[in-house]
């Protein structure tokens, strides 16, 4: 019972920081449009339906950070706009034909989306690269949509709130055990201090008769 008390609140605790921390990474993205990074990596939220099927709108997706010459046809590569409707933004789409350099050692990509009556991108430069496609994470994903809608901060806040609950529960019955131990007195650490003195010299007694029990008994065999 009580280990299944234990792994419980292990339990609650983990789901607690990974709800927050999902919250959080949420947040992140949808309200302040950062990229975030990791070991090489960059996390981006799908904004347009234009790599539908593939990638829907709200997806959030990971991407392998990789430069111009990394690039190949048939890859997904998100890449910096700067040209038309694009620029500015950060650009999720798949390349449908080989790089090639230029007569200036620059080497240009051309890229479209895969839904129906998609138009190719404007062309540009391998510099433009933030990185490949590896996969979406779904369960970011599905926060992501949502937390787009009215009720999705209310229902994290709630889980939140729940667990939160949990853990106070928790702390307050540890607090109530620990109040309920009654502290050492300055007498009673006294008269634990004289018991086991007490002890120690009945067993130093013990022991000496012991030996000097035996040291007659050899003197005995001797005689």
């Amino acid at each position: 019972m009580k280990k299944g008390r234990k792994f419980l609140n292990i339990f609650s605790t983990i789901l607690l920081l990974a709800a927050t921390a999902i919250v959080v990474f949420v947040f992140v993205l949808r309200f302040t449009g950062a990229k975030p990074k990791f070991f090489g990596y960059y996390v981006f939220n799908v904004a347009s339906d234009s790599m539908t099927p593939q990638l829907e709108i709200n997806d959030v997706i990971l991407v392998k950070e990789c430069s111009g010459s990394d690039v190949h046809k048939g890859d997904i590569i998100t890449y910096h706009g700067t040209a038309g409707d694009l620029a500015g933004k950060d650009i999720t789409h798949k390349v449908i034909e080989e790089p090639v350099k230029d007569s200036g050692g620059t080497i240009r990509i051309k890229t479209k989306g895969i839904k129906e009556g998609a138009l190719p991108d404007p062309v540009f430069s391998g510099e433009q690269v933030i990185g490949k496609y590896v996969r979406t994470l779904k369960v970011l994903s599905f926060a992501f949509t949502i937390f787009k809608q009215w009720y999705g901060l209310v229902i994290f806040l709630a889980v939140i709130a729940i667990l939160m609950g949990i853990e106070i529960r928790n702390l307050t019955k540890l607090s109530k055990k620990a109040d309920a131990i009654e502290p050492i007195t300055e007498e009673q650490l006294k008269q634990i201090l004289k018991e086991a003195q007490e002890k120690k010299e009945l067993e130093a007694q013990s022991a000496e008769s012991k030996d000097k029990e035996s040291k007659e008994s050899e003197d005995k065999q001797e005689e």
